[in-house]
């Protein structure tokens, strides 16, 4: 366990790093090198880009400089484009791995919980193959339950590591980080403005209404930032985190926060999402269950094999949900909807 993880994992409270980057090559220096947008320009400028997870629209380095340093476009829009790219560039690019390699994850955070999936996915364990096509041919219907984005690749994860880029006044709207996982964001180049509301706060107050559009996070400093940093009219509980983050700082978000980021000049940054055991475990499960339901019985096989004690956790807690939905004549419950029963090692 390191100490960050006890004390800041298991507490649930954000943090700013400092001195993560000190041997990364990513790292700009005085030499010229590392991840400036030039230099990224200059390196990569044909290689295409997306702007999210979510759809499939991509520039090339080159096309997207021009956009943001045009009056018709980045100089003037409220809230410019911004690069949010899990694969690292265009499918199959050569740049994937080399960037992936000028980086590391900060010493200080926890183990990834989801890497305990790859012990799954290079199994021969029968049993595992058994349960994977009861649960392909598994027809529950609960509303709840999303289609699978791993059901396509049987080597697949939910993506969890973006190149991040934008220029001023671009960032990311208020969200919590899916699957109950921490994350954390390096800046390398640029500053980015953060604010960071405990679990507690009611999301409508902060703007973040269901089935809303995401408020621009330019635009949100305008119409929320002086409310909720009133302290006389806004509840002590909800009081936010604001962080203003240099190139070179490391910002660390726990599970559950509303959070969202502000570029204030152009900015080049990496992020990771992971799972850690100094969390919601119990939750953070059924969430991958009801979300990436293929990838749930990867992870709980591997973590059959790696983390034996967690799998036990996952195991009691499941069978006990399922137990309640079936008593509570819910045979759509999510515990209902992934049956784990065949691959338990333990009462």
């Amino acid at each position: 366990v390191t100490k960050f993880a006890w004390e800041f994992e298991r507490k649930n409270i954000p943090a700013k790093i400092m001195g993560a980057t000190k041997d990364w090559k990513a790292m700009p220096n005085e030499g010229g090198d590392g991840w400036t947008f030039e230099n990224l320009v200059n390196r990569f400028p044909n290689i295409y880009f997306r702007f999210s997870d979510n759809h499939g629209e991509m520039l090339t380095l080159s096309t997207y400089a021009k956009y943001i340093s045009t009056l018709d476009g980045g100089l003037m829009d409220d809230s410019p484009l911004a690069i949010y790219d899990a694969e690292f560039g265009d499918d199959d690019s050569p740049i994937t791995n080399v960037l992936k390699e000028e980086y590391e994850v900060p010493a200080c955070f926890s183990c990834d919980l989801f890497d305990s999936a790859k012990v799954a996915e290079e199994s021969d364990d029968v049993e595992y193959e058994e349960k994977k096509e009861e649960d392909h041919q598994h027809e529950c219907q609960h509303e709840e339950i999303e289609e699978d984005n791993s059901a396509t690749d049987p080597n697949s994860r939910p993506p969890y590591q973006w190149i991040l880029i934008g220029p001023a006044r671009s960032g990311t709207g208020l969200h919590i980080d899916p699957l109950w996982t921490n994350a954390w964001v390096t800046v390398l180049q640029g500053l980015k403005r953060w604010m960071l509301f405990p679990p507690c706060t009611p999301p409508e107050k902060v703007g973040m209404i269901q089935n809303q559009p995401q408020i621009p996070s330019s635009i949100w400093f305008r119409d929320y930032y002086d409310v909720v940093t009133n302290e006389k009219t806004w509840p002590a509980e909800w009081k936010p985190v604001e962080v203003l983050q240099k190139a070179g700082e490391t910002v660390f978000v726990p599970n559950g926060w509303m959070h969202l980021v502000l570029n204030l000049e152009c900015t080049v940054a990496v992020t990771h999402n992971y799972a850690s055991e100094y969390g919601p475990f119990e939750r953070m499960w059924k969430e991958v269950v009801v979300e990436e339901s293929n990838f749930a019985l990867r992870w709980y096989c591997g973590m059959k094999e790696k983390r034996p004690d967690l799998a036990c956790r996952v195991w009691k807690y499941h069978e006990r949900c399922r137990k309640e939905a079936e008593v509570n004549g819910d045979e759509n419950g999510w515990a209902c909807c992934l049956d784990i029963s065949k691959a338990s090692f333990c009462e």
